[in-house]
């Protein structure tokens, strides 16, 4: 009964989020705002590093707060809340857009994102662990399936009517209405958690500070082989990954675009990730999560080499192929990542695991930065031609991991 109402109040959550997500969603939309409000690619890399990174390199701080904690429902509440006023301020900061200077907007838009990341952050510690020990490990798999999906669907809904929001009002004015709508939505996905009853987790090491969380990390590397090689490939993987949001600004460099273009992008972007859970499921359902971290990791190695073969045609509607298969990448990381994680930690160490694997993921921390400047001294060109192949090495230290999938074949 306590399963059967956990997994109704995160599914709750899940549609509401998504349907705020979309509102100010980090491919696109808030690229769109950074470029149109005066920012460059630079910017946007900036952008991706505060949206990506700074939510992963800060778990460890929370994990190191949280570990000692046997409930962290509340803690989870107050990063929402949290999140809520930093997209309220977003709002506030676009109505009075025409007091600020191209570069000073920028920075107060970089400012209201990095609290967005950072309770982002304080609230996921707690997620991971409530989902882990709320469902078994069969419940799990239909769980972080069943929510892609929804998921997906929220998204598609809000899509449509951000696209539109997009195109018939003016800017900055349809980007305030964006972000005032993604705070109410978010407010009210946070009554899916009121809902959860949450049992203790046991607590086998007690952390006093920071300073003994990063004292234990090599430690808890070393002993566990699953953990240094998910580390090793999503950092691999995230080098390509991180080249998403880049994809306006590529297109945009190549052929005009306007506001509703990008709505369109978003909603093309949606599809992709609705349409793709169709094969997650059973991908999930035969492979388990080690399958579709190989998938996350093809994925995002054919879309840099997609994305140079489309700009040779300089059409506007092959672009959405692009979009399309960005949105099925997103979602099988999204499903991916969180699903190995919970399948190679406990009760006692899932916060712990949480925050090294969120440190230790430099990857999407420093690329979009250099990705930022390295665009504008060698192009995209050279970049979408060899990250791919990095990203494609993760294979192998994925192949070393023993998930329970290997356990069962064996």
């Amino acid at each position: 009964m306590k399963s059967k109402r956990n997994f109704i109040g995160f599914i709750w959550h899940a549609f509401w989020l998504a349907l705020a997500e979309t509102f100010a969603e980090k491919n696109t939309v808030l690229p769109g705002l950074i470029l149109l409000g005066g920012g460059t690619q630079s910017d946007v890399g900036i952008l991706t590093s505060i949206m990506i990174g700074v939510p992963l390199i800060s778990q460890l701080l929370f994990a190191s707060y949280l570990t000692n904690k046997s409930k962290k429902k509340n803690f989870l509440l107050f990063g929402i809340y949290l999140r809520v006023s930093a997209f309220i301020g977003v709002a506030l900061s676009i109505y009075y857009f025409e007091y600020f200077a191209e570069t000073t907007f920028v920075l107060v838009i970089f400012i209201w994102m990095t609290l967005f990341s950072v309770s982002g952050a304080f609230a996921n510690v707690s997620y991971t662990d409530i989902v882990g020990k709320s469902f078994d490990a069969l419940t799990r798999k239909k769980f972080f399936v069943f929510r892609q999906f929804i998921t997906g669907i929220g998204i598609f809904v809000s899509a449509v009517i951000v696209k539109q929001i997009l195109s018939s009002i003016k800017y900055p004015d349809n980007y305030q209405v964006a972000f005032f709508t993604a705070g109410g939505l978010l407010f009210i996905a946070a009554f899916g958690f009121i809902l959860l009853k949450e049992k203790p987790s046991q607590i086998s090491q007690r952390y006093k500070n920071i300073l003994e969380v990063i004292k234990a990390i090599p430690g808890e590397i070393k002993k566990s082989d699953n953990l240094k090689n998910f580390i090793i490939a999503t950092n691999l993987i995230g080098i390509t990954f991180v080249l998403i949001p880049f994809y306006v600004g590529f297109v945009q460099n190549k052929i005009e675009i306007t506001e509703e273009v990008i709505g369109t992008f978003l909603v093309i972007q949606i599809t992709g990730m609705i349409i793709s859970n169709l094969l997650w499921h059973r991908l999930v359902k035969k492979f388990s999560f080690k399958g579709m971290l190989r998938m996350t990791i093809i994925i995002n190695a054919i879309l840099p080499i997609a994305a140079l073969a489309l700009v040779t045609f300089e059409n506007i509607t092959l672009f959405y192929i692009l979009f399309f298969l960005n949105g099925s990448a997103i979602s099988a990381q999204k499903i991916a990542y969180e699903g190995v994680l919970v399948e190679i930690s406990n009760e006692s160490n899932r916060p712990l695991y949480t925050g090294i694997f969120g440190t230790l993921n430099l990857a999407t921390m420093i690329v979009p930065l250099l990705i930022g400047t390295l665009i504008v001294s060698i192009g995209y060109t050279i970049l979408f031609a060899v990250l791919p192949v990095i990203t494609l090495s993760a294979l192998y230290f994925v192949n070393k991991m023993v998930c329970p999938i290997d356990l069962e074949k064996s």
